[in-house]
């Protein structure tokens, strides 16, 4: 099962700061990385990410996502395509709340065991429980669907030892 983590803040300099961490958390040797942001539509810069905080309507939230497969059953090889999940779960969220919702995110894939993708949304409401268990049920859903799609053509290319695909 994927994990889908959030908390919220309504300031716009809270979630630049966000913007900054997602773009330029330390890796594991402590040295600064930088990382690409993306959103729907690809990549973007530090300052696009700015112009889509700055533009926010008075009264948003601004909310600090973490998204993550699940590392042994869903992203065991490390080779999930996650800005692919992030797309689909944020595309999701903005069906389901009936609501385009704003986003940026950035792989941080080397300083934990675990990849994950850290997500800022803004988002007109606070999102509530229900909300989280949705990103979460539909971020697993695209993680085993990719998954699938990959151990198959893994398989097809004789990559797969025995036992390690999917048994269905």
């Amino acid at each position: 099962m994927a994990i889908v983590k959030a908390t919220y803040t309504q300031k716009k300099v809270s979630a630049k700061a966000s913007i900054r961490y997602i773009a330029h958390r330390p890796g594991q040797d402590g040295q600064k990385a930088a990382r690409t942001l993306f959103n729907h539509d690809g990549a973007l810069g530090r300052w696009q990410a700015y112009d889509i905080i700055d533009s926010a309507e008075e009264g948003s939230h601004f909310f600090r996502i973490v998204l993550s497969p699940d590392p042994q059953a869903e992203d065991r090889r490390r080779d999930l395509h996650l800005p692919e999940l992030t797309k689909k779960t944020m595309l999701a969220l903005s069906e389901h709340l009936a609501t385009p919702v704003s986003w940026v995110a950035s792989e941080h894939t080397d300083h934990a065991p675990h990849r994950h993708i850290h997500i800022v949304a803004v988002l007109q409401r606070r999102l509530q429980v229900q909300d989280i268990q949705f990103m979460r049920q539909t971020a697993t859903e695209a993680c085993v669907e990719q998954r699938y799609e990959r151990d198959l053509v893994q398989e097809r290319r004789g990559e797969l030892g025995r036992g390690e695909g999917w048994e269905l």
